[in-house]
C-alpha cells in the first residue's frame, strides 16, 4: 500500500490523521531561545502564552532533513511507495529539505509533492491521498488526482492584523501599516502558491460574511465539495460558519481545524480561513 507523508502545516482534525495511517513530519517553532516541533513538545496554549507576552516573535523553519530521512528510511523498509505532500515551496522550505531526504535514500520509491498551498486546503489532498492509498489506489493515480485537485482547490482567509505576516516577512510592512492604519479587513487568498490580497472590506463581520460569499461563489455548479475552516483562536465562529455552510451547501465533508503554532506564527490570534475543493462541472474550469 502506498504510504502517506505530509508536514504539520496540513491541518486536519487529529483523529484523520490517526485514522488514515498519515505520517506527520512536524514544522520547527524557535522560541525563547529554544528550538520546538510542532505537535510533539509544543502546545497551543504554551505557544499563545509566550506570544502574549514575549516581546520577540518567534520564527519557524521547515523540519531538519535528518527527520524526514528517518520516516522515508522506516516506512520504506517495507519496500512500500510513499507519496510525500507538503505545504507550498513558495513560504517554506519544507518541500526543498523532504527532496533532499529523498535523495539520501535512492533504493527507496518517494514521491514528493509541492502542493502550492497550506493549512486546509493541503488538508484536503492529503486526505484525498491517504483514502485513495487506502482504496488500493497506485502512485500514478493519486499523484494525477492531487495535480487536478490542487489547481481546483481555493483557500481566502481573513487576519485580525497583518503585523504578524508583516514581521514574518509574508507582506511588506509597507502593506501591514496601511491596512491597520485605514482598519480595512484585507480578504487574502493563496495564489501560485503566495499569499496575495484579494479584496479589502471595512469590518471583520463584512469580511467573515464575505468570505463565505467567496465559498458559495466557487461552489456554483461543482459537486462533491469538501471544506476546510481553519481558524486561530476563533472555535465558536468556525462552529457557526461551518454550521451554514453546512446548511446552505450540504457538503460531502466539512471539517475544522485550529492552525498549528507554526502558521499561528504568521497569522497571529483571530484568524479565519475557509478552504474548498469541488468536482468541476463541465465548462468549469
Amino acid at each position: 500500500m502506498v504510504r502517506i507523508v505530509t508536514d504539520s502545516g496540513a491541518h486536519l482534525p487529529t483523529e484523520l490523521f490517526q485514522e488514515y495511517g498519515i505520517t506527520v513530519v512536524p514544522l520547527v517553532v524557535n522560541m525563547g531561545g529554544r528550538t520546538y516541533y510542532e505537535g510533539e513538545d509544543l502546545d497551543l496554549e504554551t505557544f499563545y502564552q509566550y506570544l502574549r507576552t514575549s516581546p520577540a516573535l518567534p520564527t519557524t523553519s521547515q523540519p531538519p532533513v535528518g527527520r524526514f530521512y528517518e520516516v522515508y528510511r522506516q516506512l520504506s523498509e517495507a519496500g512500500d511507495p510513499i507519496v510525500s505532500i507538503h505545504l507550498s515551496s513558495a513560504l517554506s522550505g519544507t518541500y526543498a529539505t523532504a527532496v533532499a531526504a529523498r535523495e539520501m535514500l535512492p533504493e527507496a520509491e518517494i514521491h514528493v509533492v509541492d502542493t502550492r498551498l497550506i493549512s486546509v486546503p493541503q488538508g484536503i489532498l492529503v486526505l484525498e491521498a491517504a483514502r485513495m492509498a487506502r482504496a488500493g489506489a497506485t502512485v500514478r493515480e493519486i499523484l494525477g488526482r492531487l495535480e487536478f485537485m490542487k489547481a481546483h482547490t481555493v483557500f481566502y482567509f481573513i487576519l485580525d492584523t497583518l503585523e504578524y505576516l508583516a514581521k514574518g516577512g509574508r507582506v511588506s510592512n509597507i502593506q501591514a501599516l496601511v491596512g491597520n492604519l485605514l482598519q480595512l479587513k484585507p480578504i487574502l487568498k493563496l495564489h501560485e502558491g503566495r499569499i496575495e490580497a484579494h479584496e479589502r472590506v471595512r469590518t471583520t463581520q463584512r469580511a467573515r460574511a464575505r468570505l463565505q460569499e467567496l465559498i458559495r461563489e466557487y461552489a456554483q455548479g461543482r459537486r462533491d465539495l469538501r471544506i476546510g475552516v481553519m481558524h486561530t483562536r476563533l472555535p465558536e465562529v468556525a462552529e457557526e460558519i461551518a454550521r451554514a455552510l453546512r446548511e446552505e451547501l450540504r457538503p460531502t465533508e466539512i471539517f475544522i481545524a485550529e492552525a498549528g503554532p507554526a502558521v499561528a506564527t504568521h497569522a497571529g490570534p483571530g484568524g479565519l480561513g475557509l478552504a474548498c475543493y469541488g468536482e468541476p462541472a463541465s465548462g468549469i474550469s
